[in-house]
């Protein structure tokens, strides 16, 4: 009962128009890291002036980067959202 196979074709994933092509992430995603640092800088130095020791300022630096970072992150897929409902 040797039947032949027949090769199989493969066929592309079918692709959607309504996702952002992954080079247009790259500049967003820098944006998002650089408004992150800007903000975690601020808040590092104004903890700073404050007189806080070095090791708080950083501390603070770093919860404010990561805090800002999930803003940016989080706000991508309700812009997605909003997009998708007009």
């Amino acid at each position: 009962m040797n039947t032949p196979r027949q090769p199989s074709t493969s066929t592309p994933l079918p692709t959607s128009t309504s996702e952002p092509a992954n080079s247009a992430w790259i500049p967003w995603l820098l944006v998002m890291v650089l408004f992150s640092v800007l903000v975690a800088v601020c808040v590092g130095f104004l903890k700073a002036l404050n007189g806080s020791l070095p090791a708080d300022a950083v501390l603070s630096a770093g919860a404010a980067f990561g805090g800002a970072a999930l803003l940016c992150l989080a706000a991508v897929p309700v812009v997605q959202q909003l997009r998708q409902q007009r």
